[in-house]
């Protein structure tokens, strides 16, 4: 009867997170009608699912094609440095070549969140009841205020689900470990499960902040195992021995549980653990040495103090007062506000005499608060975080961290009208700081597909040929490496113009990635995109040279035609396009881009394709 009770008040919190998990979706997300385009990063998260759907392939194992001219055409690329989420870029890639394009990234962002909250509950409930558990599942998925803000443009920030969990699995071990309490084969199995399903996430940041809470939490259990074998005798064989008895009867108790943790396990190492290591060792190529970042960050410790009120939340002009280096605009980097800070350091505070079960987290956290890129490189010490730029994106971390630590509060020993009025300051400072940090997306709108979008798109899909020329285009990475050297003019509005592949499906001579390795720049460099850029930016119009190279560009190589964006070209040198190129046949207003015009190719020109020849044309300079 208990375990009815029990499975039903689950089910009715379950309920009750899907409502919240809605209102999230109606105050975050907004559109679950339209596909995901956008201003910055936006654009390029669906980009990146359509990759997977067009270039993943299983011989038997799963593999990308990463080296190819489908992008930066017709002188092709490594792919792998793009922000990788293997889980989210499958679940797209699935739905893409079934349905087409669609709202699949908010739907996969819904879910993340519920899975979030009903995962932290279901782990927590064992050990601190189903009431502690199912609010520390909802203050850790829904007061994660950068989290919040990171949607639409940052959206690897918002897939945390598994990272989530691992966090709350190793607490629970480490926990287990120091108390000399029974840890179930279960939960090992779990979280074995969750170092294969982490491998899913942002491989950039999200999944390496998983592996840091599992290598931190082991090197502690480790040290402390090691203490008591030598402090108080104990056999750590004997201890593995009675263990393993113990877990061949649990096993025998729970055959279908472990046994279907055993099969998640299987399936998630064979989806994820090849593509990882194809990425890792393409990755790790001599010509990609030494890839410069360009970015020196660093968040200052204090700013975790900052709450979030009205009139008084961590927003970016604070940049002065704490003299750091932070995110660009970013809101509510290394702040978690008030209310999560007073119940977190209230829990450590109250739990101190058994402080040794948060040492993994504490480890974690100074680790993060005190990175700096260049003077205080902590968290490099993980081979991982490689490529870690931004001092400020562990902010994603802290409401987890701050959540454990509020697990061990208790009021109980204070007298019952001060012990009231507690529980409704803390109640009142939760709703509003709530209300603060989800009020700032009021001001987030989406961004609708027109029907003269898809119109224009399906006529450049329809057109022969098996690439298009825009321009201008944009080559660049998040390191800088492209827009410093003059191959991306009008980076606010094309740097994820490339995203219109979903669409159009042709090859495209621009691309944003990630990161950038100089190298991989070189062709566009020494042909003169550069120069030819600078030529536009200053309102100029091309001299004879200059319309050679970019006419031998267009004839010699297979396109379609040319996306001419006209609002960012010199309005006098529209005449001359036409001339030379031919009349627009379709024009539309594209998102970001403002308005197209697409000229197709004539069949005079289509008929002296030369793609070889076309790689090798260069902007010949007067002597």
């Amino acid at each position: 009867m208990m375990n009815m009770v029990k499975d039903r008040r689950f089910i009715l919190i379950s309920l009750l997170f899907a409502l919240v998990s809605l209102s999230y979706g109606f105050l975050v997300i907004k559109d679950f009608l339209h596909p995901l385009v956008g201003s910055g990063d936006t654009s390029q998260w669906s980009y990146i699912g359509y990759y997977f759907a067009k270039n993943l392939s299983f011989n038997p194992f799963p593999h990308l094609n990463l080296v190819s001219d489908q992008v930066f055409y017709p002188y092709g690329t490594n792919h792998v440095f793009q922000s990788w989420m293997i889980e989210e870029n499958m679940i797209y890639s699935l739905l893409f070549s079934w349905f087409g394009s669609g709202p699949w990234l908010q739907f996969i962002t819904f879910f993340s969140v519920l899975l979030s909250a009903l995962g932290v509950t279901a782990l927590l409930t064992v050990d601190y009841g189903l009431i502690r558990a199912s609010g520390s599942g909802l203050i850790i998925t829904f007061f994660n205020f950068y989290s919040i803000h990171k949607y639409p443009h940052h959206l690897n920030f918002c897939f945390l689900h598994w990272t989530i969990l691992s966090f709350v699995a190793d607490f629970l071990i480490v926990k287990k470990v120091f108390l000399r309490e029974f840890i179930p084969l279960r939960l090992i199995l779990v979280r074995i499960a969750l170092i294969f399903l982490c491998l899913g996430q942002d491989l950039g940041y999200v999944a390496g902040y998983a592996l840091m809470s599992l290598t931190v939490s082991l090197s502690w259990i480790f040290l402390l195992m090691v203490y008591r074998e030598i402090s108080e005798r104990i056999s750590i064989i004997e201890i593995t021995y009675n263990v393993w008895k113990d877990y061949k009867e649990e096993f025998r108790q729970f055959p279908r549980q472990c046994l279907l943790l055993i099969a998640i396990i299987g399936i998630s190492g064979f989806l994820y653990v090849p593509i990882v290591l194809q990425i890792f060792q393409e990755a790790q190529r001599p010509e990609f040495a030494n890839i410069p970042t360009h970015v020196v960050t660093w968040t200052n410790p204090l700013r975790l103090f900052i709450p979030w009120l009205p009139n008084l939340n961590p927003e970016p002009r604070y940049r002065d007062t704490f003299k750091d280096l932070i995110e660009g605009d970013a809101l509510g980097e290394g702040s978690i506000g008030w209310f999560l800070l007073i119940i977190g350091l209230g829990g450590l505070w109250q739990f101190r005499r058994k402080i040794a079960i948060y040492i993994p987290l504490i480890i974690i956290l100074l680790l993060c608060l005190f990175y700096h890129t260049d003077y205080f490189p902590t968290l490099k010490i993980f081979p991982w975080f490689s490529f870690h730029r931004i001092a400020g994106r562990s902010s994603v971390i802290y409401p987890i961290i701050f959540t454990l630590f509020s697990l061990g509060i208790t009021f109980n020993h204070l007298r019952h009208p001060l012990r009231k009025i507690l529980t409704i300051l803390l109640v009142c400072l939760a709703c509003a700081e709530l209300y603060t940090g989800y009020s700032f997306k009021q001001g987030y709108k989406t961004l609708p597909l027109a029907q003269e979008f898809y119109d224009y798109m399906n006529f450049v899909k329809n057109q022969p040929s098996q690439a298009v020329l825009d321009y201008p285009f944009c080559v660049t990475g998040g390191n800088t490496v492209g827009s410093r050297e003059g191959l991306c003019p009008y980076y606010g509005e094309l740097n994820t113009l490339h995203a219109n592949k979903i669409f159009h499906e042709k090859k495209v001579v621009g691309q944003y990635f990630g990161r950038l390795h100089s190298s991989q720049i070189v062709p566009f460099i020494e042909t003169g995109w550069d120069q030819l850029f600078s030529v536009t930016q200053q309102g100029q119009c091309f001299n004879q040279q200059q319309w050679t190279f970019f006419e031998d560009f267009y004839k010699y190589n297979d396109f379609a035609g040319i996306n001419l964006y006209v609002d960012l070209l010199p309005q006098k040198c529209l005449p001359e396009f036409y001339q030379r190129l031919g009349e627009p046949a379709i024009e539309a207003n594209l998102p970001n881009a403002r308005r197209a015009q697409f000229i197709p190719k004539p069949e005079s020109l289509r008929n002296q394709v030369n793609k070889n020849l076309g790689k090798t044309i260069k902007l010949e300079l007067p002597s």
